[in-house]
């Protein structure tokens, strides 16, 4: 149970943060959603994961006030770490999620359709999934570092400025550390599909 002095302190304090959470809610559920093992999706559900993050952030508000972060690069890093704590959580003991297959999302005829109705042919649908496979293949040939610094900027699309505050570097570090791991990606990239 959260101790009282950790509360937004006044009804302001709680406005403040609920306006916030409304106004970025949309990008951090869709990085949740991105950030989800399509194999654990039948058992993590980012709506929940959000709002645990919002409990957090209400405990933590004053760490807010006090930051120099951005509010999106705050909560991001909130969600962040509630995404991590509900993949542990559910990751440990007898049952593991990850062996537990999702459901297909629909039926053969409905994929037909969608292809049609979206005008995207089989042989594109199949270059882009093979794309799709080719860049999950070189990501996860990089170190985790790498491969988390270019997920922000280029999926969750942050700025230097906010990965650099979530990440607790300089922001000459941070898009150092980002030009090194596109380079690597590119070097992979040629030594694997060349």
């Amino acid at each position: 149970m959260p101790s009282e002095d950790s509360l937004p302190s006044s009804v302001a304090d709680m406005a403040a943060l609920g306006r916030l959470f409304d106004e970025h809610r949309p990008r951090l559920l869709a990085m949740l959603e991105r950030r989800i093992d399509p194999k654990l999706k039948s058992r993590l559900d980012a709506e929940s994961i959000l709002q645990e993050t919002y409990f957090v952030a209400r405990r933590r508000w004053n760490d807010f006030r006090t930051s120099t972060m951005t509010a999106y690069a705050w909560l991001y890093r909130l969600a962040l770490d509630s995404l991590i704590e509900t993949w542990r959580r559910e990751t440990r003991g007898p049952r593991d999620v990850r062996r537990d297959l999702p459901l297909p999302e629909g039926t053969s005829l409905q994929l037909g359709l969608q292809l049609v109705q979206t005008g995207t042919s089989p042989s594109e649908a199949l270059m882009r999934e093979e794309l799709r496979d080719r860049v999950q293949k070189a990501m996860s040939l990089l170190s985790e570092n790498d491969r988390q610094i270019l997920w922000m900027r280029h999926f969750d699309d942050l700025a230097h400025a906010d990965i650099a505050a979530i990440l607790e570097l300089t922001e000459a570090a941070a898009q150092q550390r980002y030009h090194r791991a596109l380079g690597r990606l590119s070097d992979l990239w040629q030594s694997v599909f060349d």
